[in-house]
């Protein structure tokens, strides 16, 4: 049986709501509005630039969280490859709750090393992984031998990576360090759009984990 080839991409460059918007007068909730959440102008120029990377050509099928930004960051690898999106919201972000950083002013630290922790409301890494890894698992089982796109969110893959790697270091400026097997692939602080490729053998676990970078989309964080 062929290797299945996984590509775990975070969403482009997304509309900053607080810098842009004056009023926003709706009674929708914190997660719908989050949900809503579209890419900046700059977001949509990168994700075209993603879309034509030699690394993420033939494509055989595409999933996208059920969030606006990663449909959008998705668009340009669908109409280029003439494919269609599998929408699952067992892909979404962690959920946010209440806001607790005066209480854990090292919040981000304690997100990614205390599979447990979670603001009030919200959702730690054992939430996450437990709707996403079956999310992945399905793909996986359902497409064997192909190449797969997921477009996800930053936290939440890094949650959905631990069920293998290890979290070596998190830093104040929120950079961290993953590791596969011993051996480092990640070691910054998240870019918008992020590539993880992850190459599976035929029983579904990971032979290799690694960082695709690209020379033409800057660090940008957001």
């Amino acid at each position: 049986m062929e290797n299945t080839t996984v590509y775990l991409i975070r969403h482009s460059t997304r509309f900053d709501l607080l810098d842009l918007i004056d009023k926003y007068n709706t009674t929708q909730g914190k997660t719908i509005k989050r949900e809503k959440i579209i890419l900046s102008v700059t977001g949509e120029k990168r994700a075209e630039l993603l879309s034509n990377e030699p690394e993420l050509q033939n494509i055989d099928v595409v999933y996208a969280s059920n969030c606006v930004r990663t449909l959008e960051t998705a668009k340009y690898m669908v109409e280029k490859q003439n494919l269609k999106v599998n929408i699952d919201e067992r892909f979404d972000e962690r959920r946010l709750g209440s806001d607790n950083s005066k209480k854990y002013p090292n919040w981000f630290e304690l997100e990614l090393t205390d599979e447990n922790f979670k603001t009030e409301g919200g959702e730690s890494q054992v939430d996450v992984r437990a709707r996403f890894i079956p999310a992945f698992d399905e793909a996986v089982r359902d497409n064997k031998g192909k190449r797969i796109a997921i477009f996800s969110h930053g936290i939440a893959i890094a949650y959905f990576l631990l069920r293998w790697c290890k979290v070596e270091r998190v830093d104040a400026d929120k950079r961290f360090c993953l590791s596969f097997n011993g051996k480092v692939f990640f070691d910054k602080i998240y870019n918008s759009p992020e590539v993880f490729k992850i190459i599976l053998n035929e029983h579904g676990e990971p032979k290799s984990i690694e960082l695709i970078t690209f020379d033409d989309i800057e660090q940008m964080n957001a």
